[in-house]
């Protein structure tokens, strides 16, 4: 709600009453001139008076109303759609806390943006009464978390696409899912792997990470490159560790057992035509701050869009060394990642996706090791407010070197709703059905090999 400022609707009352004044002084003569206007020869348009009340009504319609909570959502002023732009449904960004009395945006008018989420939730598991492992991100079971307090501030080094630019983006999260973000994949201590006992893996810790910490640079060239330096999430797969960006609450064992979170490095990305992206990069590994080893990882992708934007397919790979069984030696891992995502109509889209990895040395007595598996997504939309999905995944563990139980495959099937209670407001109910087999029995502390759960967040963005 803006805040009423007496002088400013002081100011515009006065240009109101000017102009207001002006377009009755020049009317005057319309009125008060003889009968003969308009009729006689001295009256050469029947228009004039017309036009005089028409311009005097645009430069009334041109001023700035003044904002305050009686013309909120029923007026249409300068500054935007009812009270100078915010929203009308209690939905109100932390860039707001910058706005000026209807000119503009601090932080806007110099290039940075503030945004962010608190996502909280809790999962039922009828066989457990601590934890959901080995699901992770909601491990604990019947419990509420705080998943994630999520912070970004962040300046579009491509702003303008003519021009060189700089920028950059620094995330910072507090809640149950800093031991998830953090550097857990380098050195003990190393960087924020260390901060509020991220290493320990306490499902109950909450502590702080930050997943990002990256610079950006823009060049004009082509179709504009831009560079970024420092410490940013992957390009792998398909679900992603900040949680508007998925469907669902909880995660698949692809994203939590095969694929990278994070890296540090560099990367660059372009598009090489309207209809393809590419990615390429030097990084140190995975989900680390510094390189453990003489040698580093190549990052890289493709992705293809149709000119419908209805289909699009994505291909990622990463391959470097990575530390093997022993914990103290290195074996060259390679791992990539297809994503197919179809908009079969207007309401319905299916994803595809298949990741597989290999890394020699991973588990001793074995000369290679290997993970893989297939997701599957079906999304439909109700209306506006409300998204209906399933998704069945298929994870093969070959030799456990990623799960711990041995070689066997997992199985997950998932079925949720996503409901927008407002713009900024967002429930996610699901039912998940995990189960795994070749006498694996990683459930309920090893005694079961499946589970059922019912999980549910909220995610407020602002």
């Amino acid at each position: 709600m803006r805040k009423f400022d007496i002088k400013t609707w002081m100011l515009k009352a006065g240009r109101i009453w000017t102009f207001g004044g002006l377009a009755l002084m020049l009317s005057v003569p319309a009125f008060a001139g003889d009968s003969s206007c308009c009729t006689g020869s001295a009256c050469t348009d029947c228009n004039d008076c017309q036009k005089i009340f028409s311009d005097a009504a645009e430069e009334l319609k041109n001023l700035d109303v003044p904002c305050y909570s009686g013309a909120c959502c029923s007026t249409v002023d300068s500054c935007g759609v009812g009270c100078c732009g915010s929203s009308c449904d209690g939905c109100t960004g932390l860039m707001s806390a910058f706005d000026d009395d209807c000119g503009g945006n601090w932080m806007e008018d110099n290039g940075l943006s503030l945004t962010g989420w608190v996502e909280a939730g809790i999962t039922f598991n009828p066989a457990q009464s601590n934890t959901n492992a080995p699901v992770g991100f909601n491990n604990r079971a019947n419990d509420l978390m705080l998943n994630q307090l999520y912070f970004i501030l962040s300046k579009d080094a491509a702003a303008n696409a003519d021009e060189f630019g700089w920028g950059g983006q620094v995330d910072f999260i507090f809640g149950h899912d800093s031991d998830d973000t953090s550097t857990f994949g380098g050195k003990d201590g190393s960087f924020d792997n260390d901060w509020t006992d991220n290493s320990d893996g306490d499902i109950d810790n909450m502590g702080i990470a930050m997943p990002q910490l990256y610079a950006s640079f823009y060049a004009p060239i082509g179709n504009g490159v831009t560079v970024d330096v420092g410490h940013f999430y992957t390009i792998i797969g398909y679900e992603v560790v900040t949680a508007p960006d998925n469907f669902f609450y909880s995660h698949a064992y692809t994203m939590l057992y095969g694929e990278p979170f994070t890296h540090t490095g560099v990367k660059m990305n372009t598009d090489l035509t309207s209809n393809i992206n590419v990615t390429a990069g030097i990084v140190t590994g995975w989900d680390d701050w510094e390189n453990e080893y003489t040698s580093n990882s190549f990052l890289g992708g493709i992705t293809w869009t149709s000119d419908s934007e209805a289909t699009s397919l994505a291909f990622a790979i990463v391959s470097g060394d990575e530390v093997n069984f022993s914990g103290n030696d290195e074996s060259h891992r390679n791992m990539y990642s297809i994503v197919l995502t179809q908009a079969v109509s207007d309401k319905l889209t299916y994803v595809f996706q298949h990741d597989r990895g290999q890394q020699n040395g991973l588990v001793a007595g074995e000369q290679s090791t290997e993970w893989y598996g297939i997701n599957q997504y079906l999304f439909y939309d109700l209306d506006d407010n409300n998204r209906v999905g399933l998704n069945y995944e298929w994870f093969r563990d070959d030799d456990g070197s990623q799960i711990g139980n041995g070689a066997a495959n997992y199985y997950v099937l998932r079925a949720g709703l996503n409901h927008k209670l407002r713009e900024c407001l967002t429930v996610r109910p699901e039912v998940r059905w995990d189960w795994a087999d070749n006498g694996a029995r990683p459930y309920d502390d090893g005694a079961d090999g499946s589970q059922f759960t019912f999980g549910t967040d909220v995610i407020w963005t602002y």
